[in-house]
């Protein structure tokens, strides 16, 4: 892609990473969650599914060659067409859910070995986005202004005129030094009144995309499991896929097998404002619900018919996004500097 060379720098290179396992960065589920096990390989309507889409947005950040997968073996007759162009060994593969919390780290974990300075974008593929020139923009953005940001982390914090359903919040600090504002902590899932409280004192709605350098997910992974940091820098192959098998990690203790916590307070990092690009997380049924609701019929349909040049106006769009500048007109107007007030939820 033409645009790569604004990613990169003499010493350092950008990594994608695509979430496929639903195991990345999600702060996990308050209210009955939806049986989201193949839901990254729906399209909601769309030419593309969610993984599709997904893959593209790693596309946009970094070569082929230098994006990873973490998938499940369940899914392979649906995942693998779409990663023919992955390599076998830039693929980390799960045999069940037990192990499928593994595959983030261990992605995480060899891409340090490689070389710490290693810009790393965790992309989740379990979400919905109106508008993909808006969500391409700021993850440029972001990694113009991450070599600022003291933590070394930085995520995409959505901002929309929709409120959004059961989506976790991150929370700001009044203190805001340049674009980007740090994350006091995140809300998981709070009921409507008290989401709607978060919001108009400068909460924003959790992407779980998060960039930042290898070695600082090399480290917040040493730090919080390091009995098993071992055994994931020595992950077997088979027909050169990474495969992780319960099996193998039978002996470990059941608590160095669940997901690490990826948001604040326990990883330290800075949101970048992101606005109106339509972002869903799709955590539970009912959101999931709301947005089968609002997309376009199914293909097939006269009305899907009639709207096909408009939709391949939108695909054309998120090809390559041109003009970046746009990024920032709305970013100076931001203001977090509202206090929370002693009523506030707590945080996680």
């Amino acid at each position: 892609m033409n645009k790569l060379d604004l990613w990169f720098d003499s010493k350092q290179f950008t990594t994608a990473f695509v979430a496929a396992t639903g195991d990345s960065t999600s702060a996990g589920k308050k209210t009955k969650p939806v049986d989201t096990a193949r839901l990254e390989f729906c399209d909601f309507g769309e030419p593309k599914t969610l993984l599709q889409r997904a893959l593209h947005r790693a596309q946009q950040i970094a070569p082929a060659a230098q994006i990873a997968v973490t998938v499940r073996e369940e899914n392979r007759e649906r995942w693998e067409p779409a990663l023919w162009f992955i390599r076998p060994e830039r693929r980390f593969v799960s045999d069940n859910r037990i192990t499928s919390p593994l595959t983030t780290a261990a992605a995480l974990l060899s891409i340090a070995a490689d070389s710490v300075s290693h810009v790393v974008t965790i992309l989740p593929a379990r979400c919905y986005v109106a508008d993909e020139w808006i969500l391409s923009a700021a993850l440029y953005r972001l990694r113009a202004i991450l070599p600022t940001i003291p933590e070394g982390v930085g995520t995409l914090g959505m901002i929309d005129i929709d409120e959004g359903v059961d989506e976790d919040y991150l929370v700001p600090s009044r203190a805001r030094a340049g674009p980007a504002v740090l994350v006091q902590g995140m809300a998981r899932q709070p009921v409507r009144w008290v989401a709607t409280h978060l919001r108009q004192h400068g909460a924003m709605v959790a992407s779980g995309i998060l960039m930042g350098y290898a070695g600082r997910f090399a480290s917040h992974i040493l730090k919080h499991r390091p009995t098993l940091t071992s055994a994931l820098t020595m992950v077997p192959r088979a027909g050169d896929e990474n495969r992780l098998s319960v099996d193998t990690y039978r002996a470990m203790p059941r608590s160095s097998m669940r997901s690490l916590r990826w948001w604040p307070p326990m990883f330290p990092q800075r949101a970048f404002p992101v606005y109106r690009c339509g972002w869903k997380g799709l955590h539970t049924a009912r959101a999931v619900a709301r947005i089968s609701a609002s997309c376009l019929p199914a293909i097939g349909s006269i009305l899907q018919h009639q709207m096909e040049p408009e939709s391949q106006r939108a695909t054309a769009r998120m090809v390559e996004p041109v003009d970046f500048d746009r990024a920032n007109f709305e970013c100076d107007a931001y203001d977090v500097s509202s206090n929370l007030g002693r009523g506030q939820p707590s945080l996680v």
